[in-house]
């Protein structure tokens, strides 16, 4: 060893004479040199700091290191800074050259940010293996990641960040055991994380994060004890955190955000006293925060948010002196907020909304007093269930910039004092119980204040008609504050407003003309559900890049103004709008509302044109002329309803284009022709209603198979032919089927029994392609014949099963297989030519609350199932050929005699027609052994002879005999005899006092 040392010192000594006598040092290799000349050139000099290579000292080169002994090239850094979306448009594609791999005494490479865009990252990387530090991060490569990184046993700083690196971390990484940093984030690596991780004991930072891992975290990460960084987030682990992440005992920074982590945090989480960070936000953790929280005195961030964590947050909380950041939202936190709260002064931001948390609002706010110098700037308690009165006293909480308490319990007026908060910019109060008035002490000093919302209280606005507001703000919410009957004048100082909401307000003015001269940017506007009036300017084009403009429920008149939309929310439904529809409206509209006025004119084709437009909704005004047929595959429309109009001729064949289209309302115009068949490439389809028009021809039998996602088809009241095809039970979401007032024919397929979404109860809310797409004002809407009225359905509808046949041609018998539909509430059948008998197992349709089986041929006797359809509201099987007795029932008591009549040969309750029997004892015996009754094969009571007389007393005694069983019991034998009176004119037997009680 001390030979070495002397003739290192000896080699540096030569070079030192060489330079002196020389004048220059010259330490690079010449073999080196071109392999850096040959390197360099796949690496093109774009916009970064890099000096041309000049002179023959390649050691002097910039972004080159050379050994002072051996004059080796030991450093090379290439790196650009760049972002990954300039690789295509800044930089030119750069190439690792063969001959880097000949620099074999290399021990820093850094070519980060360079364009390798479909580049894999070289196994002969493997082979420089005197690398400490390895830098490829933002080169845009691909692949997976080569084994031979294994050898690199030197490698102390590891990064392969931000490229496009697939499949699993190779099981060679184990041996990279002096490895202290290593970045993998932002990628697309999968698999598991290696279960010996805890192999490279050296680790101080590990980031995976944004990469696809799943699996469970290993336990062996405990070994990993001089690690200061984990980061793990955005990725899909699962499993619990396991105990031994307690071994970590120099840990400053642990991120798991964004994964799939389950189970309770554990109590070894207490023993991560160095812990200054801790995300586990957005997972599926549970259970209670632990006591032992409190050990991580050194916590500076907490982020638990959008997990299932419940119980109280712990007193030990309080311990926590250095916290600065406290998010526990979205979870199921309840009880009262800990007085120990209020002891920690140095927190600046507070986030537990949406919670259960209870207790008064007052008491927290006094905890929050007790620091001399608060550094609270935003709190943020909304969607719990805090109450009592608004809290009065802010003297500490000058800083405060951001006040949420939205949608709890608060009651009480607001004080003046509210005004003292003059750092305030972001103050909701909205959706609770607030009452009185709010004046102008409330606004006196918040200068800084720029959104605003106090909605749905009982508040009342009581200012001055010359006041102005202090502020200029962004955000003013104040839907339901009684406002009205003049349209606020304190807003005509507002000049950069861009959202603007004071509906339900009792308005009943106009717009003044400043208002409109305010020519405000980007605006959202919400004046619905009050009662304006008046005309609209003829253009709104100065209000530029409109968001929303929600003009609804109103009694604005006049044509509809032009206007500079930007991927706007157009509401104008529900006032008088007259005239036609002007031409560009649709241009920049994402939705598009102008129902229930009186606008005419044809629909313009710009519809067909507008890209972004996912709603149009023109129900009921007086729209004539066809429907456009001109829309494209770039269209990105959802909904077309245009129902309640006067539109005539085809439905348009382009439809089929709306890949996107899922909800069509065309009923109730003047439609005619066919169906056409290009609405199956429409695959995403749920709502068809063409009810209401002339249209014909057959039900194609595509729309099962290809239409799977459908939950409603109503066809009613058209001029639709042919058969039903079975194909129809192949949608298995069909919750709707209404093909009433039509001409179908032949027989109901058995196979409607298998419609899946009727088969169950449908007891919670399927979302609508609106909820699912976040359209806030349109509601899916369809009237249903049923209960004897008819029905319309909005935000129920998804709770809804229904079938309506009636008023075809259909006969045959009803399949029994409908019987296994026991999630459907409404079955009508009625006006057809059915026959034979209802089926048996009827009562297992449990849900049913309307059957109409009315004006059919159906024979044979009431099943006695029937009497357990409990939900049964409306029954109807009048205008049939049923026989026998009506079977009773705690729900059939209810149905009087309409529900039966027209069928002359039923009996019992309701009907005034007593059955043979129901008066008489069995004390005589059979005198006509051989007489079978005619109706015995239904098993009833009912009895005639088969010349429609009266029977004679023989007769009588055989059918008393065969129902002697029935008086075995005492209590059948008064149920029996109850209510028997019988009067001759209410017997069709003509005995009545064989049939009077005895």
């Amino acid at each position: 060893m001390a030979t070495a040392a002397t003739l290192n010192l000896l080699l540096y000594l030569f070079w030192i004479s060489v330079f002196f006598f020389s004048g220059t040092l010259q330490l690079c290799i010449e073999k080196e040199m071109k392999a850096l000349l040959s390197v360099r050139s796949g690496f093109p000099d774009v916009d970064r700091p890099l000096s041309p290579c000049k002179g023959d000292d390649c050691c002097s080169w910039e972004g080159v290191g050379c050994n002072n002994i051996t004059g080796y090239v030991i450093k090379l850094d290439l790196s650009l800074i760049s972002y990954p979306w300039q690789y295509d448009t800044v930089f030119n594609t750069s190439e690792m050259h063969p001959s880097l791999f000949h620099l074999k005494h290399l021990e820093y490479l850094d070519i980060s940010g360079n364009n390798l865009s479909g580049h894999q990252i070289p196994g002969s990387i493997g082979s420089l293996t005197q690398l400490n530090y390895l830098d490829l991060s933002s080169c845009g490569l691909k692949g997976e990641i080569p084994y031979q990184l294994g050898n690199l046993s030197h490698l102390r700083h590891l990064s392969l960040t931000d490229n496009h690196i697939f499949g699993k971390i190779p099981a060679s990484f184990v041996h990279l055991r002096n490895l202290q940093f290593l970045y993998l984030g932002f990628n697309s690596i999968s698999g598991e994380i290696p279960k010996n991780i805890g192999n490279l004991r050296n680790i101080q930072s590990l980031f995976l994060l944004n990469n696809h891992l799943k699996g469970v975290i290993p336990k062996s990460i405990g070994n990993l004890s001089k690690m200061s960084v984990l980061d793990l987030s955005d990725n899909r682990i699962v499993g619990g955190l396991p105990e031994t992440i307690g071994n970590l005992t120099e840990l400053q920074k642990l991120d798991l955000w964004g994964n799939q982590i389950n189970g309770k945090i554990p109590e070894a989480i207490g023993n991560l006293t160095a812990l200054q960070i801790l995300y586990l936000s957005d997972n599926q953790i549970n259970g209670k925060i632990p006591e032992a929280i409190g050990n991580l005195t050194a916590l500076q961030n907490l982020v638990l948010s959008d997990n299932q964590i419940n119980g109280k947050i712990p007193e030990t909380i309080g311990n926590l002196i250095q916290l600065e950041y406290l998010d526990i939202s979205l979870n199921n936190i309840s009880g009262s907020i800990p007085d120990t709260l209020g002891s920690l002064c140095n927190l600046s931001e507070i986030y537990l909304f949406n919670n259960s948390v209870t207790g008064r609002v007052v008491e927290f706010f006094e905890q929050l007093s007790r620091c001399k110098t608060n550094e609270l700037l935003s709190l943020y308690l909304d969607n719990n269930q805090l109450s009592g009165p608004f809290p009065s006293h802010f003297e500490r909480l000058q800083r405060l910039t951001e006040l949420n308490l939205r949608s709890n319990q608060l009651s009480g007026s607001l004080p003046a004092s509210l005004g003292k908060l003059s750092a305030l910019e972001i103050l909701i109060l909205s959706s609770n119980y607030l009452v009185g008035d709010i004046t102008e002490a409330h606004f006196a000093n918040l200068t800084n204040l720029y959104s605003m919302d106090i909605s749905d209280n009982n508040l009342s606005v009581k200012v001055s008609q010359d006041w102005l507001l202090p502020f200029q703000a962004e955000a003013i919410i104040m839907r339901s504050c009684n406002l009205g009957p003049r349209f606020p004048p304190w807003l005509r100082n507002q000049t950069i407003l861009n959202n603007l909401d004071i509906s339900n307000n009792g308005i009943s003015d106009a717009f003044p003309d400043w208002f409109w001269s305010l020519c405000l940017w980007n605006m959202n506007l919400n004046v619905s559900h009050n009662d304006m009036r008046g005309m609209l300017p003829s253009s709104l084009e100065c209000f530029e890049n409109v968001s929303t403009l929600d003009l609804s429920y109103n009694k604005f008149e006049g044509i509809i103004p032009r206007m500079q939309l930007s991927n706007a929310y157009l509401v104008f439904s529900h006032n008088f709008f007259s005239g036609p529809i002007p031409s560009s409206l649709a241009d920049n509209a994402i939705y598009m509302s102008l129902s229930n006025n009186r606008l005419n004119g044809s629909i313009p084709s710009s519809i067909c044109t507008a890209d972004d437009l996912r709603v149009i909704h023109l129900a009921n005004n007086g729209l004539s002329g066809t429907l456009p047929d001109c829309f494209r595959y770039k269209s990105s429309l959802v909904i077309i309803d245009v129902s309640n109009n006067m539109l005539s001729n085809n439905i348009p064949r382009t439809l089929g284009l709306l890949k996107g289209l899922r909800s069509l309302h065309f009923n109730n115009n003047n439609l005619s022709g066919r169906i056409p068949t290009t609405l199956k490439h429409c695959l995403e389809l749920e709502v068809i209603d063409f009810s209401w028009n002339e249209l014909s021809g057959e039900i194609l039998s595509w729309i099962g198979p290809e239409l799977s996602s459908l939950r409603v088809l109503s066809l009613t009241s058209n001029k639709f032919t042919g058969g039903i095809p079975s194909e129809l039970s192949l949608i298995p979401s069909l919750q709707v089927l209404d093909l009433s007032h039509n001409l179908f024919s032949g027989l109901l397929p058995p196979s409607f029994g298998n419609f899946t979404a009727m088969m169950t109860n449908q007891n919670y809310e399927i979302p609508s392609p609106l909820q699912m797409l976040g359209y806030l004002y349109y509601t899916e809407n369809l009237i249903i014949i049923a209960k004897d009225s008819s029905l319309t359905f909005t935000t129920l509808l998804s709770l809804v099963t229904s079938i309506d046949l009636s008023n075809n041609n259909l006969s045959g018998m009803i399949p029994e297989e409908l019987t296994n539909l026991d999630g459907l509430r409404f079955l009508n059948l009625s006006s057809n030519y059915f026959s034979g008998q209802i089926p048996e197992k009827i009562g297992l349709m449990s849900q049913l609350e309307s059957l109409d089986l009315s004006k059919n041929n159906l024979s044979g006797r009431i099943p006695s199932s029937i009497s357990a359809l409990n939900f049964l509201a409306v029954l109807n099987l009048s205008y049939n050929n049923l026989v026998g007795k009506i079977p009773m029932g705690p729900q059939l008591q209810t149905f009087t005699n309409l529900s039966y009549m027209g069928n002359p040969k039923l009996c019992g309750e309701p009907l005034e027609i007593t059955c043979l029997g129901d008066n008489q004892t069995n004390n005589d015996r059979v005198t006509k052994e051989e007489y079978v009754p005619k109706d015995d094969e239904y098993g009833g009571i009912w009895y005639a002879n088969q010349q429609n007389s009266a029977p004679d007393d023989e007769e009588v005694t055989v059918l008393l005999l065969r129902l002697a069983p029935l008086f075995r019991s005492p209590l059948c034998y008064r149920s029996f005899l109850r209510d028997s009176t019988v009067t001759p004119s209410s017997s069709r037997f003509g005995h009545p006092d064989l049939l009077r009680a005895p």
